[in-house]
């Protein structure tokens, strides 16, 4: 009964969560365009990409974080489960000084070898935090089961 307790609480705010992100991408938009005039064309798809899509989801993760750590009072359990937020912002940097480093012009590998690489390291990050996660707390809900439940 307590795993489908929490399942519930976690599809019912992902489904009022979509209104919430379409908010706040909307939001997001509204500060990228009055950002527009004042940055250059390439700045613009960097804050772009920052404020309509990273953002929304940041904001996202904490909320399934605060959701998550309240099925579980183990002080481990609690820095875990905010542990995808921070790698959601970890990521967000990552891609800033990619495009940074591309823009400054530095020689090295090329763009879109280092943004498969930083893909593959976020996505490898978070099947490692599930299986940390789900050792400590087998009722945890990961992300995959939470759209399975969405469906």
């Amino acid at each position: 009964m307590r795993r489908e307790q929490h399942i519930r609480r976690l599809v019912d705010y992902a489904r009022q969560g979509n209104t919430r992100t379409f908010i706040i991408g909307a939001a997001s938009a509204i500060v990228t365009g009055t950002l527009v005039q004042y940055v250059s064309t390439y700045e613009l798809v960097v804050l772009g990409i920052g404020f309509l899509g990273v953002i929304p989801l940041s904001i996202r993760e904490w909320k399934l974080g605060s959701i998550r750590a309240s099925f579980n009072d183990n002080p481990t359990y609690q820095r875990l489960v905010r542990l995808p937020f921070w790698l959601t912002l970890c990521g967000l940097v990552m891609l800033y000084a990619l495009f940074g480093s591309y823009d400054s012009g530095s020689p090295g590998p090329s763009f879109f070898l280092l943004f498969a690489v930083l893909c593959l390291v976020m996505f490898g990050l978070q099947r490692a935090f599930d299986r940390v996660i789900l050792k400590l707390e087998p009722d945890y809900i990961t992300d995959r089961e939470l759209h399975r439940e969405l469906k």
